[in-house]
């Protein structure tokens, strides 16, 4: 009983509106709603679909110009629902999900093949292989935990997090799409998030998020390379432009290095996300400008464009919660983006 309630406590926690996070360090008495989200200057950006259903989105994948998928979640047990998109997202089709099952993450390996992990023991997934028509239930027994934000190298091998209740967080690797998995890092310092940066893949390279803002550089073997520290308490997001070259957000501000994480300098001072970096100079983020001192949570946010590092930012207009509302997005060719905001899909773009 006590494991189902601290499972129940885990899901209210991933699919609330994310509010939780977001801790205000700055009050604006300019408390007016606006529910507009515009561009920063020299981009354009369009809402081309909502979808339609009694639940929220979590994540979204294109596996190229025109198939995609998108993971929710319904409002009626939390139980999973996935879409497909064969049209770069103008329409979307709900694959009717059978299985009854509180979803954690998703990951498509191909157009065909695919996998949503879900919550519960030995590293529960379902798998499909005929681009989400029907799914199959698998398990591993020699895995204690649950499996999240699977990822995949050059060569298709696929890697993931695992963890558990009561169990420490591991680094897996699959070279069969998942059907069987080794442990490949079980440092002590590895650390974890639901909904945030948990691991990235870059050429022959892991970053792994580590307790007291670490982050853990390994091989594709998961055998340590570096340690890089960033001196913060959280880690949001990672973007690793090069080796050399990375951004990382914690609750309250944006850091930036040159050298691979030797030395580190402050973009941005309060709470943001990133959307991408093209390369050191040129980035998009998500920035919070204010908190409103009102009993519902509201923060006013931007869409901001750099063309400097961070320096400065172009801005767009202020809007409300966009930050908080924020799931995940899609980075297209040439500077095009589908992101994902409550359960309404835009594209921006240059």
């Amino acid at each position: 009983m006590k494991k189902i309630i601290l499972f129940l406590i885990g899901i209210i926690s991933i699919f609330s509106c994310r509010e939780d996070k977001f801790q205000p360090n700055q009050s604006n008495k300019n408390c007016e709603v606006k529910t507009e989200i515009t561009a920063p200057g020299g981009f354009e950006i369009n809402q081309i679909n909502t979808i339609q259903f009694n639940g929220g989105l979590n994540e979204i994948q294109f596996i190229d110009e025109n198939i995609g998928y998108i993971l929710g979640h319904n409002n009626v047990g939390g139980y999973a629902e996935i879409f497909r998109t064969d049209n770069g997202g103008i329409t979307w089709t709900d694959l009717k999900l059978q299985n009854r099952v509180l979803p954690s993450s998703m990951f498509f390996l191909t157009k065909n093949v695919g996998f949503i992990s879900y919550f519960g023991l030995n590293g529960n997934l379902l798998k499909t292989t005929d681009g989400g028509l029907n799914w199959i239930k698998i398990s591993h027994q020699g895995l204690n935990g649950m499996i999240y934000h699977i990822q995949k190298d050059n060569n298709n091998n696929l890697y993931a997090i695992l963890s558990g209740l009561k169990t420490k967080t591991v680094l897996i690797k699959s070279i069969d799409e998942a059907e069987s998995w080794e442990v490949i890092n079980d440092s002590p310092e590895l650390d974890f998030s639901l909904v945030t940066f948990s691991f990235k893949l870059l050429e022959n390279r892991i970053y792994i998020i580590g307790n007291n803002g670490k982050i853990i550089v390994t091989d594709l073997n998961g055998s340590r390379i570096n340690m890089i520290q960033t001196n913060l308490s959280d880690i949001w997001d990672l973007e690793i432009i090069d080796h050399n070259n990375l951004v990382v957000v914690s609750s309250d501000k944006t850091i930036k290095s040159l050298d691979g994480g030797a030395n580190w300098i402050e973009i941005y001072s309060k709470s943001a996300r990133i959307l991408d970096f093209i390369d050191s100079d040129k980035g998009l983020m998500i920035l919070n400008k204010s908190y409103c001192p009102t009993d519902v949570y509201q923060a006013n946010d931007v869409i901001a464009y750099t063309i400097n590092g961070g320096l400065d930012w172009n801005e767009s207009k202020v809007a409300t919660n966009i930050q908080a509302n924020y799931s995940d997005n899609q980075i297209r060719k040439n500077e095009r983006y589908i992101i994902l905001i409550g359960n309404d899909l835009y594209e921006l773009k240059k």
